[in-house]
């Protein structure tokens, strides 16, 4: 069983460090360089919606990522400061009325990559928790 854990400030130009970080995570796991690239690019999307949406771009909040694998599993959760939304009542990005909005699409992406999504949120925060199966 993995487990890594790193808190970054609420800027998009962390990414950088996240994208570091996940990468050490795989490499020491072994995973597919296809899974690689669908797992960083899932967590992408996580990580700007936790900035946008979640912490509402204040940059003195900060977002949060833990990995933990076990047997066939991979968990990443991602949490923010805010209170947190319905994932189920998100409208449809390929639904003709939004395919010209400019924003959207980040849990579509995400739930073509992972096998679950769920949300979990208390006074503090949310966190977004995401399942995979590697590869």
């Amino acid at each position: 069983m993995g487990r890594s854990d790193i808190m970054l400030p609420g800027r998009y130009s962390e990414y950088e460090t996240l994208h570091g970080f996940i990468a050490s995570f795989a490499e020491r796991e072994r995973y597919s360089s296809p899974f690689i690239e669908s797992f960083q690019l899932s967590m992408k999307e996580a990580f700007i919606n936790a900035i946008k949406h979640g912490n509402c771009e204040q940059e003195d909040l900060t977002v949060s990522c833990k990995l933990i694998t076990s047997d066939n599993t991979l968990l990443a959760f991602v949490r923010d400061c805010g209170k947190g939304f319905n994932p189920d009542e998100q409208p449809n990005p390929i639904n003709p009325l939004h395919l010209f909005k400019l924003s959207g699409r980040g849990l579509f992406i995400i739930r073509s990559i992972v096998e679950s999504v769920a949300l979990e949120c208390d006074d503090d925060g949310c966190t977004l928790i995401l399942r995979y199966i590697p590869y």
